[in-house]
């Protein structure tokens, strides 16, 4: 049986598994008892970079050394120096190609959502209000008020 996608559960699951994954292994960090190091991460800045890709970020790097006078391969954009990165692939249910408002949804909701949706599980369809009354999903900054955790924006 061929799992449902537009389920919000079916995509909390798919990251609570991920995430348990994870952090049975720990962060690749051996401590001091010779035990896999897992922590908790703190000051998170969640920087987005839409339309970003892997080709987009290269040529932006090549571009940026050759203006600085090298060879441009050699060179670090200023967000590859920081100390921890991540790329994450988001796409639509209803598109391979990521539409910016359902990509969103993904970062930062959990679930893949339709094209030209935002805030909204699969359910929904564009220009259908009415389906999207149930359809609404939690995000970060609802997590984050949740838990009374500081948050900036």
């Amino acid at each position: 049986m061929v799992p449902s996608v537009s389920n919000r559960e079916y995509w909390y699951r798919e990251a609570r598994t991920t995430l348990e994954d994870i952090l049975a292994v720990g962060s690749g960090e051996v401590g001091a008892g010779g035990n896999w190091e897992v922590g908790v991460a703190r000051n998170v800045v969640l920087f987005v970079g839409d339309g970003m890709g892997v080709s987009t970020v290269t040529a932006a790097r090549i571009l940026r050394g050759q203006q600085l006078g090298g060879s441009g391969e050699d060179h670090k954009l200023a967000f590859e120096k920081f100390p921890y990165l991540a790329l994450a692939k988001t796409y639509n249910s209803d598109a391979q190609i990521g539409e910016s408002s359902a990509c969103a949804t993904a970062l930062l909701c959990g679930v893949r959502a339709n094209a030209e949706t935002v805030g909204v599980d699969a359910s929904t369809r564009f220009e259908d209000c009415h389906s999207s009354h149930s359809a609404r999903v939690p995000s970060l900054l609802d997590w984050a008020h949740h838990e009374e955790v500081g948050l900036h924006l």
